[in-house]
This record gives structure tokens, sequence and C-alpha cells, in this order.
């Protein structure tokens, strides 16, 4: 992050396979609002989302989806970010397996590491609870949580993984309505019943940036069957406070925000009407971008 340290103009690009990634640039546009010690930033929200009906976790392997993502990757250069943030567990663990990765020309940071690091710090505050950690299938076979957190000394018998298939499409469709409730439901019942002591403390980790929408799902859930604690834990926020170093003391009258939202998909109107809703309590400015996104089928080749 330091190519950006130190200017008081820059480009940050967000991507995700789909709508989740959002939370994560509202928090950023925001968060720029407050601050007021750069003078422009360009930011490019970029959905990665392949193909009108078929996304990553409908590809036939993992070298087809990183083929797609290194495509989409190059697509994103026209933009010319100073950093990429990849708001996407799932593209997340397939980065460092493409080419793009080899010879980047910017930093681009995954939300892996802050989920780990969340899930760590919070482990290490209860000694005694368990952490399930809620992902899509593509993101919970690839383990990269798993291994990171038994790397930092976690014993694996503390760790649930719950693939949640189909889950991230449904939240766009409604974060809070009964098709969410009702997956959510049966995919905390699944977690739930392979850990040996309900009593205990919970941390359940969103590893799907579209699940922080339902995280008020997500907790009614798990308190209705776990006796001890819940604790949700959203990688989301943390990423969204990864691109800005320490507060400088020159502080601008105004900061000019360049912000675009762009696709590859049309998104349906209603999918549009309920996330840029969920989105205005955190800023507004974000939610009218959705709102007034650019469709460009073009945006990269596969």
């Amino acid at each position: 992050m330091n190519t950006i340290a130190d200017k008081d103009e820059f480009s940050i690009l967000i991507t995700d396979s789909g709508m989740g990634g959002l939370s994560v640039c509202a928090e950023i546009v925001e968060r720029l609002h407050r601050r007021r010690d750069v003078a422009r930033v360009a930011v490019t929200y970029f959905n990665a989302w392949p193909e009108q009906n078929r996304g990553y976790n409908a590809l036939p392997d993992t070298a087809a989806r990183v083929r797609v993502f290194d495509c989409a990757l190059a697509g994103m250069q026209k933009f010319r970010p100073d950093v990429i943030l990849i708001a996407c567990n799932t593209l997340s663990v397939l980065y460092p397996q493409t080419q793009f990765h080899l010879c980047a020309p910017m930093p681009v940071v995954g939300i892996v590491d802050h989920g780990v690091r969340m899930i760590r710090d919070q482990i290490a505050a209860e000694p005694d609870s368990r952490v399930i950690i809620f992902g899509t299938p593509t993101t919970v076979e690839a383990g990269a949580h798993r291994a990171g957190l038994i790397a930092a000394g976690m014993g694996a018998d503390r760790i649930v993984s719950q693939p949640c298939a189909r889950l991230a499409g449904a939240i766009e469709d409604g974060p809070e309505c009964p098709a969410v409730r009702a997956m959510i439901g049966d995919y905390v019942l699944q977690a739930v019943a392979q850990l040996p002591d309900k009593s205990l403390p919970v941390s359940a980790a969103l590893c799907c940036t579209h699940y922080g929408f339902s995280e008020r799902v997500f907790l009614d859930a798990l308190a209705t069957h776990v006796r001890g604690a819940v604790t949700i834990l959203n990688p989301n926020k943390a990423m969204a406070a990864h691109p800005f170093p320490a507060t400088r003391n020159a502080a601008q009258a105004t900061v000019q925000i360049d912000l675009n939202v762009v696709s590859r998909i049309a998104w349906s109107e209603a999918k549009i009407a309920t996330i840029s809703n969920v989105l205005a309590s955190v800023s507004p400015r974000t939610a009218d971008a959705v709102r007034h996104y650019r469709h460009d089928p073009e945006l990269f080749a596969i």
C-alpha cells in the first residue's frame, strides 16, 4: 500500500464476483469523506461476474475459474488503478494461481488474510470458543482460511467449515427475505451439528462479502441453536480500512471522489433496488452509483 500512502491523488479498484463487495466500496467511500486528507480519489467498483447466468462457482473446475479471473484482471488495467482490492473470498483464493499474480504492476490485496486475522484475534480473546467459517463452495474447498488458522497455531478441532451453495445470489434478491432466512437456517443447522459442545462460545466468520448483508439473519439462526455466546465476524470492514495509512496533518477543504460502478453483466432492477437500499444507510453516494451503474458487455473478454 505504500504506492498511495503519500499521494494526494490516487485510484482504488474494488472487485467482486457480484454485488457483495459493494459493502466494502461503500465503507471506503464513507471513510474518504470523513478523512479529508487527500485531494482526489478515483474509486471503481468492477463486477467480475463473467456471464449473465453463470458465475465462478458454476464453472467446471478451478482451472476454468482461474482463466476467467485472469481475463477480468486484464480488463481492470484500463482503469489504471494504484491498488486493486479483491473484495471476494472466492476470487481471493483463486488470485495466487493467476498469471496476473506473477507480474502485477500494482499491489493486489485479497480479503482472505483479513478474515484469518480477524478470526485469530477473536479466538485468542476467547480460548474456549469455536469458529464456523461460512463461505461459498469454492472458498471452503480451497481451505485457505482453515490453513491460515492452523498455521497460526489454532487446533483443527476448533474449526468448522460450512459451504453455502447459491446463498450469495439469493442474498442479492433480498438479504432478509424468507428464502434467504430458510437457506441460512439450513446451513447454520448443518454447521452447528458439527460442534461437539453447543454451550461454548461460537464465532461465525462470514467469509463471503455478500453474507454481511444478512448478518442479522445469521445471528438469529445461530442464537437459536447455540447456547453459548455468538460473535459475528465480518471481514468486509477490515478490508475497507486497509487502503488508508495513518491520517496526515494536511487536511483538504473537500475531497473529490470520482465513483463508478461497472459490470459485464446486467443487473435486474430488483437487485439494484434491494442492494442500493441497503447501502444507502452507509454511503448514499455508493447507493446512487449502483442505481446508475454502467453495463458494459465488453468490460473484459473471456
